[in-house]
């Protein structure tokens, strides 16, 4: 009920009181009216009598009500205030997170191997670079080599420690979004995979391939996090890549 009825119930049980009165002894009694002061008062003390209770219990009725009113206003103000913390902790992290994707792509943009080619050497840069391992991966597959020897091979080849850099600048990237958007933080697992997503979708192609390469191959701490990682493999599977290529 709104306060108005509250307002109207009140009145009409005011309007109720006195027209009884006046029925019964006025209309059915057939009592003049007095000009006795103590009649009067004991009109009052009827009214007052019948009344108070009633009001008082009306009163009660909108305290009550209003201060139900006051806590759903209250924990809208404070869902509010959730939403907008929550909403500048996203702000803030996502110039962090693109910051670090653009990182990446500047690792990757200046990444190369050498080769050797009987005395010669060949410098091969970003994508190029990228195929030539993948190539020399899958000659060694086809030659029945093991695991070992394909994690030789890419640390006979990472002098530079190119490829530990990149492995390590993804896995940073992952490490965030897991730890940032975490449930403690009030944010869902829909929030972290939107993010994988976005990491996935914005690191060049061939240098995520190098990833997963290195998550599959390489026993650094970096890699073995991203393989570890349950629900960035669910997104790498969504998006049709594996941890085992090769």
């Amino acid at each position: 009920m709104k306060i108005n009825g509250y307002i109207l119930a009140a009145a009409i049980l005011i309007i109720a009181v006195f027209l009884s009165y006046f029925l019964h002894f006025y209309v059915s009694l057939g009592y003049e009216v007095s000009n006795d002061s103590a009649i009067w008062g004991q009109l009052g003390d009827y009214s007052g009598g019948i009344l108070n209770p009633l009001l008082s219990f009306v009163s009660i009725v909108l305290l009550i009500r209003s201060l139900n009113l006051q806590n759903e206003a209250n924990l809208s103000l404070r869902t509010e205030i959730e939403n907008s913390e929550k909403t500048e902790r996203l702000r803030s992290f996502e110039s962090l997170f693109f910051n670090l994707i653009n990182s990446q792509k500047n690792l990757f943009d200046t990444f190369s191997i050498t080769t050797l080619s009987g005395e010669a050497k060949t410098q091969i840069d970003g994508v190029k670079a990228v195929m030539k391992i993948e190539d020399e991966i899958e000659k060694i597959r086809e030659n029945d080599g093991k695991d070992e020897e394909v994690k030789k091979y890419i640390e006979a080849l990472d002098e530079n420690d190119q490829i530990f850099g990149l492995a390590r600048a993804f896995y940073v990237t992952v490490l965030m979004v897991s730890e940032k958007l975490s449930e403690s933080e009030g944010f869902s697992l829909g929030d972290r995979r939107d993010h994988f997503m976005t990491l996935i979708n914005f690191t060049d192609f061939a240098q995520l391939r190098l990833v997963m390469i290195c998550v599959q191959f390489l026993d650094y701490e970096s890699c073995k996090y991203i393989r570890l990682s349950s629900e960035f493999e669910k997104v790498i599977e969504d998006v049709g890549l594996s941890y085992e290529l090769y």
